[in-house]
């Protein structure tokens, strides 16, 4: 079949050839209705195929903007990058109790969403005002399951709120909408009398150290930790699909490196060595870009999912915390009026 296929192209090739050859003998010879034929037709062709491509490029120059327009780029974000794992939630509802310590928290939107997580209260004196980690998760899991995960200093409080459209929280979920309650998160502890607000950490694991890097930048932290991170959507983008225009059809979106010069935190960068989701040569990237004094610690022969079930993950994460942590005498509770 193929011999046939290049047999018959070799004819179409021949018999065009010939055509063409004849018309430019009958073009010299001046036939002019031959000239018109034979050598006026290649220069139509090729105009109209330099207009066709123009206009392809047009058109795909308007379809990458409208992609990247939050009308479209929104639904394609619920439906390809957040994809909230079914939970149980008559056992999320259950975990809040004083005996260990976790307490209930729902805060409400600007668009009148309700943001369910819980505060899990460090052994503190009544009054004492309490340092607190706020930790905030990738595309997948809610975050309850980080409560007791791990050894976690026991004098700082740490905030799970889960994202719109994850655990208990309403909603559906997008990036735009997400930053939006993350910095309300941020202001919901700090605004909290128990809480020393001048020692604020957000932890935040793959998508979500995004949004910490955002918060490092527009609030007053103490500390950043980014948990297998990356630079940008773009960067990942060239790397997976270097044929396809990711950077215009992300069009700036979650682009952590564009913002980590302005930010002067301290921050801990922990990689994956064999990440295959968000690979450690762009969480390099971001902590080169860092502003602010920066630790990297590589978790050897760890992949993207499951880092946080690794005891090294909560030693460097506690290590941390220890240098940015308050001095011992406890900060009292401002007493109410």
């Amino acid at each position: 079949m193929a011999d046939d296929f290049r047999s018959a192209t070799d004819g179409r090739l021949a018999s065009s050839s010939r055509s063409g050859g004849e018309a430019a003998q009958r073009c010299e010879a001046g036939n002019r209705p031959a000239c018109a034929i034979g050598w006026a037709s290649p220069r139509i062709r090729s105009a109209r195929l330099v207009i066709g491509l123009l206009a392809l490029g047009v058109l795909g120059a308007a379809s990458y903007w409208l992609i990247g327009s939050d009308s479209v780029f929104e639904p394609l974000e619920q439906r390809l990058l957040f994809r909230p794992r079914m939970e149980n939630r008559s056992q999320l509802e259950q975990l809040a109790s004083a005996q260990s310590g976790i307490e209930d928290v729902v805060l409400e939107t600007h668009d009148g969403i309700a943001l369910r997580g819980w505060l899990k209260r460090p052994a503190v004196s009544p009054g004492e005002r309490f340092p607190i980690v706020i930790v905030l998760g990738g595309v997948r899991r809610e975050t309850s399951w980080l409560i007791e995960r791990g050894d976690k200093p026991q004098r700082w409080g740490w905030l799970f709120v889960n994202y719109r459209g994850f655990g208990l929280s309403e909603g559906v979920p997008s990036g735009r909408a997400i930053l939006r309650d993350v910095h309300q998160i941020y202001d919901y502890a700090a605004a909290r009398p128990d809480v020393d607000a001048a020692y604020i950490v957000v932890l935040g694991r793959s998508l979500g150290a995004y949004f910490t890097a955002v918060l490092a930048q527009s609030r007053k932290l103490r500390g950043a930790i980014l948990a297998t991170p990356f630079d940008s959507f773009a960067a990942l983008g060239r790397e997976r699909y270097p044929w396809f225009p990711v950077g215009l059809v992300v069009n700036g979106r979650y682009d952590a490196a564009s913002i980590a010069p302005r930010i002067k935190v301290p921050g801990l960068f922990i990689f994956a060595e064999n990440d295959n989701v968000t690979p450690i040569e762009r969480g390099r990237a971001l902590a080169q870009a860092w502003g602010g004094p920066r630790q990297l610690v590589t978790l050897a022969g760890a992949r993207h999912y499951g880092v946080e079930r690794r005891d090294d993950f909560w030693k460097s994460v506690a290590e941390f915390l220890r240098t940015v942590e308050p001095p011992s005498s406890p900060v009292p509770a401002p007493r109410r009026q």
